[in-house]
């Protein structure tokens, strides 16, 4: 364990090094690395690669998914107070970013009823996030794609559950994913 931890902290070292050699970007992006085309350096798992850990708004937008994803009750497609709150954080981020180019809206459903009748209500999902957004002062419409896949995309494993137990097992699929493109 403890040669382990050594060799952690000697490869955390070495990429603090090979850090601070990076090229430095524009005075508003602080301490993140970027490479010699100017674009932001990620690590395997996506994050960004950082000089140093400070707080505040830098160049770096790698958001998980699961900060841009927002749950809803079954058979709803009304916010909870859990989704208006991580809409409210992503419409911050997107008002005061100017990477943001365009956002994709992505509703989906659980499997539960008809698959007509299931990708009605993930379309209407996808339509009340993109209206909030829009009341809490994000307009710009001409850039933002909002999609639906009713059942079609699943990501619960709820093989063998039935009944009640399904229906809270399904919990992940009754989904929008609000997705953020970048500009180069």
């Amino acid at each position: 364990m403890k040669t382990f931890i050594k060799m952690t902290l000697a490869a955390t070292v070495g990429a603090v090094m090979i850090a601070s050699q990076a090229v430095a970007g524009p005075a508003d992006v602080r301490d993140v690395v970027k490479d010699t085309n100017g674009h932001i350096v990620t690590n395997t798992f996506g994050n960004c690669v950082r000089t140093k850990w400070t707080s505040g708004q830098d160049g770096c937008m790698n958001l998980a998914i699961e900060a841009r994803t927002v749950y809803f009750d079954f058979d709803s497609a009304n916010l909870t107070p859990a989704a208006i709150a991580k809409i409210d954080s992503l419409v911050d981020i997107i008002k005061n970013s100017t990477q943001v180019e365009s956002v994709s809206i992505v509703g989906y459903a659980d499997m539960i009823g008809a698959s007509d009748y299931n990708y009605r209500l993930s379309q209407r999902r996808a339509q009340s996030v993109q209206n909030y957004m829009a009341s809490k002062g994000y307009t710009n419409h001409s850039k933002t794609d909002v999609r639906s896949f009713g059942e079609d995309v699943p990501v619960s494993n709820c093989a063998g559950v039935k009944g009640n137990e399904l229906k809270a097992c399904l919990w992940r699929d009754r989904r929008v994913e609000i997705e953020l493109n970048f500009s180069n």
